[in-house]
């Protein structure tokens, strides 16, 4: 909760959340027990260093500006830290053991590595141990703890057992675990500690103790350890030519330095060292252990990640202990929704269901209220405003019921004009039944007025600067204060909303089944017209078979005819394109000889005789020697031209792949585009008589990171090759249309630059691939665009179409791949064709009868 306070000297509120602003990943300072570097890659330049480097490493900071790590470590020690650099997960070698000579002896220090904004952050602490921990000692060192924390049976024992082990291994005086509630606000719900200390379990504390930007870097890093909170914060030094005067972002970095706002409220606390480890769940902040020390404690980085991993099982483990808290209350709600869903399946109308269940359905959620709302009428069921009070209610709840359901439980907050009635109706959970019929289902709770032990006053206090600014500064006392909340019912559970809507979808069936009856009415007064359109429909099914058989006949032939066409040419044309663009190269290399021993004649017989002279001069020797190679240039790209069209040919036809296989629906696309290639070009065009030059076609392709397919590859570029030639004509139409239209002195928007955009993606799901490809042509009626599909349709003129390409299309796409061809189109929007074909095929391919 946002809390707001009035400070008497300034006559004004001062908004708690201010300390939100404060950049704390942006201090420009760390903790004194590390030194940080700044580094930059591959030269591993030092543009920036902690200003301690002189105390834990014997090197003058500013002397070490620019550079390289040599300065630290010798030849072996850097080609350790360069191995481990090639890592992209540099958190996957953390830390690694490196040793730095000072006055003569050699300390060990953990190296631990990030990168940050394209720069190398480094951070050297004092080791306390010479080796790596290995994978199988850590395992060792925390198989007990995991073992125990997995099977707790429900969430207490879980967090129990957690601030146990998480003490046993830290040493920490304290270690508790903090819930966040939905405001925000953290709740201390398990707790080991030294037998001395003051127990803080059960104690609250609201949400501006952890300001937002706090929250994040706790979302962003799983473990923060302060091992003295009284420490000097250390600044970080640069030099002229290392990076701009500007914060760096130290998110990431262990040592960077505390808020001095959370240093004075853990001095508050009688706190000298502190740790927090991330609660994550469903990727959001659940809450922290938080581990105290009324000493300075530092905890190494092998230990530091033995907490760590007992932080991150115990986050997996919160979704199912959580679920298992309300197990038999959840049992006692479902039996309560049998008992209603048999009421609702022996009643014929929900006026009924409500006078058979009006109990249970208080029962359902755990209310003690309920108004059903009935169009104009309203039902009362136990404890519910009265009068006009409730009709102001219900209407304001269908205005801002703008989701599947609505609940809340301070009705206050939202309404205030509920505090009439508040100790009828605090909280609120309603559905929508029917808004059209204007159904609805309000539940009601009453106040609860509930006492909340906070650790110490939470408003926290404000203070004035010298400059006269309020200033919030952390709470001093954290003893017992207690607040009585007030307008507040008992909080809905998920279990209890998930009733709710599992009520209103059987209460949805009533209202279909009464919808049903009066279909059924009308399907009656029907009937003899009915009987006389199955006659026909009868008719219409043995044509449309009749229709598909000859489809399905036609593209055999046609299939079958095309592959030979094309395995004919490709293997025609191969031979000799191959033999023509082999020899261009001896040619070539034939061609520089001649030139060469030319030119090197006329070094050594500069005076040629008058006849050679003249020979020379007709045959135009000079052009000759710079024209030919690119002349044999021209010939090589042509014959490599040739070579690309018929290998677009084989792809296409692809006569070797009868049988599914994984394919690149791009090669497709490109073969189908490559052979399509001439009519993109600009072209005259012809009708009764010239309409002018139409322009190129401009093609966009923006295809998609897409997986193999499987496939019939031969039928698939059939449909390619059907749909784009469909574009192409539609463009061309459009073109001609538009010129007839401006002949005739009609006056029409300027014609739009042909255009056909092809889309490749993985469709929602992952289990399909779709390919899109759109024109911006003239579109079509609806009445057309119903029919593409249907066999021999067609608005080409004679000759032009035979009315089966989107036919066959539609057969390959659906009947043998089991996906899906879809068409989007209106006149003057273009047309969009949409190909969905699945991944994997899980059905034969049906055989042509």
């Amino acid at each position: 909760m946002n809390r707001q306070i009035t400070i008497p000297a300034l006559d004004e509120e001062v908004d708690l959340t201010n300390c939100d602003k404060e950049p704390i990943h942006l201090s420009g300072h760390i903790q004194p027990h590390g030194v940080l570097l700044v580094v930059r890659e591959p030269q591993l330049e030092i543009l920036q260093v902690s200003e301690n480097t002189q105390h834990l490493l014997g090197i003058d900071a500013k002397s070490a500006i620019g550079q390289d790590l040599s300065l630290l470590f010798d030849r072996p020690q850097l080609e350790k830290l360069k191995a481990c650099l090639q890592n992209e997960n540099l958190k996957s070698v953390n830390p690694i053991k490196l040793s730095v000579e000072k006055a003569g002896k050699y300390l060990d220090f953990d190296c631990i590595l990030h990168r940050s904004e394209g720069i190398l952050m480094v951070e050297l602490e004092l080791a306390t141990t010479t080796e790596n921990l290995s994978v199988f000692s850590f395992y060792h060192s925390v198989r007990s703890t995991v073992s125990q924390i997995q099977n707790a049976k429900n969430l207490n024992e879980l967090c129990r057992m957690t601030v146990k082990e998480v003490r046993k291994i830290s040493g920490f005086d304290r270690v508790m675990i903090y819930q966040f509630d939905r405001e925000g606000n953290g709740a201390v719900i398990a707790e080991d500690k030294a037998e001395n200390l003051t127990p803080f379990l059960g104690l609250n504390y609201p949400s501006t103790d952890i300001p937002k930007q706090a929250r994040k870097l706790y979302s962003l890093n799983w473990l923060r350890l302060i091992p003295d909170i009284n420490y000097q914060p250390v600044p970080l030094v640069f030099g002229k030519n290392s990076l701009a005067n500007e914060p760096l972002d130290l998110s990431f970095c262990v040592l960077r330095s505390v808020s001095p706002i959370h240093i004075e409220y853990l001095q508050n606390m009688g706190v000298a060292a502190s740790m927090s480890i991330s609660l994550i769940k469903e990727q959001k902040l659940w809450g922290l252990i938080a581990c105290h020390n009324y000493t300075p404690k530092y905890l190494n980085y092998e230990v530091r990640a033995a907490c760590e991993f007992i932080g991150q099982v115990m986050s997996l483990e919160l979704q199912s202990k959580e679920g298992n808290e309300d197990y038999d209350y959840k049992l006692y709600l479902k039996s309560i929704q049998t008992q209603i869903f048999e009421d609702i399946s022996t009643s014929e109308n929900l006026s009924e269901v409500f006078g058979k269940c009006q109990h249970n359905l208080l029962k359902a959620v755990n209310a003690q209220g309920a108004a059903i709302i009935f169009g104009d009428n309203c039902y009362q069921v136990g404890q519910t405003p009265q009068g006009e009070s409730l009709k102001y209610l219900t209407k304001w709840v269908r205005k801002n019921l703008k989701k599947e359901i609505f609940y809340t439980d301070s009705l206050v907050k939202l309404y205030p004009e509920a505090e009439e009635f508040k100790d009828t109706v605090s909280g609120c959970l309603a559905v929508a039944i029917s808004p059209i019929q204007k159904i609805y289902v309000l539940w009601f709770r009453p106040e609860v007025i509930q006492t909340v032990n906070w650790a110490g006053n939470p408003n926290k206090p404000v203070e004035i600067d010298e400059d006269g600014s309020p200033r919030l500064s952390p709470r001093k006392s954290f003893e017992l204060w207690k607040e009585n909340v007030s307008c507040q019912s008992l909080p809905w559970k998920p279990c209890e909303i998930d009733a709710a809507l599992e009520l209103k979808k059987a209460m949805i069936n009533i209202v279909l089944r009464q919808a049903d009856k009066l279909n059924k009415l009308n399907t009656a007064l029907e009937a003899s017209v009915a009987r006389e359109r199955e006659k026909t429909a009868h008719l219409k099914t043995a044509m449309s078979e009749l229709q598909r058989a000859q489809t399905q006949l036609v593209q055999s032939e046609r299939m079958s005819s095309l592959g030979q066409l094309v395995a004919a040419v490709a293997y025609e044309v191969t031979n000799p394109i191959n033999f023509i663009y082999g020899n261009l190269t001896y040619a070539n290399e034939y061609s520089e000889k001649i030139i060469n021993l030319l030119h090197l004649y006329e070094q050594h017989y500069p005076s040629p005789s008058p006849e050679i002279q003249a020979e020379i001069e007709a045959a135009e020797v000079e052009f000759i020697a710079e024209d030919l190679p690119k002349l044999l240039g021209s010939m090589k790209v042509g014959a490599n031209r040739i070579r690309e069209i018929v290998q677009s040919l084989r792809n296409f036809s692809r006569i070797d792949e009868a049988e599914i296989k994984p394919v690149d629906i791009h090669d497709g696309l490109d073969s189908a585009l490559l052979i399509l290639s001439n009519r993109l070009k600009p072209k005259p065009v012809k009708q009764s008589y010239p309409v002018g030059n139409r322009p190129a076609i401009h093609l966009i392709k923006e295809y998609g990171s897409l997986p193999l397919v499987e496939c019939y590859a031969v039928e698939i570029n059939q449909v390619f090759m059907n749909v784009l030639t469909n574009a192409i004509d539609a463009l061309e139409d459009a073109f001609i249309t538009k010129q007839l239209s401006s002949h005739c002195g009609c006056e029409e928007e300027p014609a739009k630059s042909g255009q056909i955009r092809i889309v490749t993606e993985v469709c929602p799901g992952e289990k399909a691939v779709a390919v899109r490809i759109r024109d911006n042509g003239w579109g079509m009626e609806e009445t057309v665009r119903q029919k593409i599909f249907d066999p021999f349709f067609s608005t080409k003129p004679v000759g032009k179409g035979a009315g089966i390409g989107l036919a066959i299309s539609q057969e390959i796409v659906v009947e043998q791949h089991g996906g899906k061809l879809s068409c989007i189109s209106a006149p003057g929007e273009g047309t969009e064709l949409i190909i969905e074909i699945p991944l994997n095929q899980i059905h034969p391919k049906p055989t042509v009868k």
